[in-house]
């Protein structure tokens, strides 16, 4: 809506706030602009599957795992304020403010950005303060089926890692000997910029091991080639291994037979990469590091800014992705692919998105070696990389009122009168999670 004409319609307000100073007059303004009604219309997800969920759970209900259904009907319902709300009320006029209650699913992308900066904000709080190395490692394209129906290979996957990763360390008979430990925060990734399902992990390593007396030592020479074939050798064991259990034996037998032929294949080993800090450029610090890879693998799988149109009539969505492929190279390059754009039935765009929803109480984060959480060694005498100021600081800026005022600009709780509005929990809507 126009500025001027916003004032002409809320000038009462307007006024109001202004006769309480510049600060509160701006922060009313920022408020209106921001209503519902007066952005700018967008897609969002929401709107999307509010409109064709009710239509395609039913067509697909034998394929939807537990965690989709309830995932992605949290979403829906998001600030519903007939779901429930939290009542602000003015204390010195008769103004109010409802919030609607988040459904703190990490498929919602409003939810998903609070959940992205508190993940930061624990990640960092155990990291210590030394030089740290980002690796990412990847599985082989012919077993990503096997993970799309066995869930549980994540966890082979996580594993898997920090097995490989450890066994590096474990090529020394003194390291053996003194139990030494990398520390490690593996972040797990399942998709793309063109929303394939791509298993993948990022992993944030410390440069040092810690031993069973307690000593901090430094570890950066990864030698990459035996790296890939510890990883490749432990991952195909362990899903063998899980396989074995949790499926049937043509399965168990099937997999066996892609195992020996993805060896061959597979002479190097599967992918694993991580240049030295160096080669990042701006990210050269360990909180830089970690604050981009939290922030990149904690990421919903699109941005809605990517999401271009929906035809209703068709029920035809276009979304756009910048192929990986063209990050280190020029548009003079002849294999230079550019932006993709992509139109496709909604229903295919919806099941693109889902397959990447986990199950319940599943940990896309993991902790190793020394920042396990029962880790025997301890590193409390360490020095970390935030203090226990910094961290309460962080902490106390990741709620919800800070969130709007760093996005939109405004507190939604600064009343145009000048008062902060309060809690009422008498005229508060709270429903039971499970009615």
């Amino acid at each position: 809506m126009d500025p001027i004409l916003l004032k002409y319609k809320f000038r009462d307000l307007l006024a109001l706030a202004a006769m309480q100073g510049k600060d509160v007059y701006e922060n009313e303004l920022n408020k209106l602009s921001n209503l519902k009604v007066y952005r700018k219309p967008k897609l969002t997800l929401q709107s999307i599957f509010q409109t064709y969920w009710p239509i395609f759970k039913p067509l697909f209900i034998d394929r939807l795992r537990p965690a989709i259904i309830s995932n992605v009907e949290k979403m829906i319902d998001c600030k519903n304020l007939s779901k429930g709300y939290l009542f602000f009320e003015c204390p010195s006029c008769d103004q109010f403010y409802l919030q609607g209650l988040s459904c703190h699913s990490r498929f919602c992308v409003s939810c998903n950005q609070n959940y992205r900066e508190k993940r930061t904000i624990a990640v960092q709080s155990k990291l210590l303060d030394v030089p740290h190395r980002h690796f990412v490692f990847s599985i082989a394209r012919e077993l990503r089926d096997y993970f799309r129906v066995y869930r549980g290979l994540f966890d082979v996957f996580f594993s898997s890692v920090n097995e490989a990763l450890q066994a590096l360390v474990f090529s020394s008979k003194i390291a053996v000997k003194e139990d030494r430990r990398l520390g490690l925060v593996a972040f797990l990734h399942t998709f793309g910029r063109d929303l394939k399902f791509n298993p993948h992990m990022h992993v944030l390593v410390a440069e040092r091991t810690l031993d069973i007396h307690l000593k901090l030592r430094k570890f950066s020479y990864f030698h990459f080639e035996k790296l890939r074939l510890y990883f490749q050798l432990a991952l195909l064991r362990n899903i063998s291994n899980h396989l074995k259990v949790h499926a049937s034996k043509d399965v168990y037998n099937r997999f066996n037979r892609l195992r020996s032929s993805l060896i061959s294949k597979y002479k190097k080993g599967f992918y694993a990469h991580g240049p030295k800090l160096k080669d990042y450029g701006f990210l050269n610090s360990a909180k830089k590091v970690s604050d981009y890879i939290t922030r990149y693998a904690s990421r919903p799988a699109i941005s809605e800014e990517r999401i271009l149109n929906l035809d209703t009539s068709t029920h035809m969505i276009t979304w756009i992705y910048d192929p990986h492929d063209d990050d280190d190279k020029s548009k003079d390059d002849p294999s230079y692919m550019g932006r993709q754009t992509i139109t496709e039935h909604v229903f295919k765009f919806i099941a693109k998105l889902i397959v990447h929803i986990h199950d319940e109480n599943f940990h896309s984060i993991r902790y190793f070696g020394f920042y396990a959480n029962k880790s025997k060694k301890s590193v409390v005498a360490f020095k970390k990389l935030l203090s226990v100021t910094t961290i309460k600081l962080k902490r106390s800026r990741s709620n919800w009122i800070n969130m709007l005022k760093s996005i939109y600009k405004y507190h939604p709780l600064l009343c145009s009168c000048g008062h902060t509005m309060k809690l009422n929990l008498d005229y508060s809507l709270l429903r039971d999670p499970g009615g």
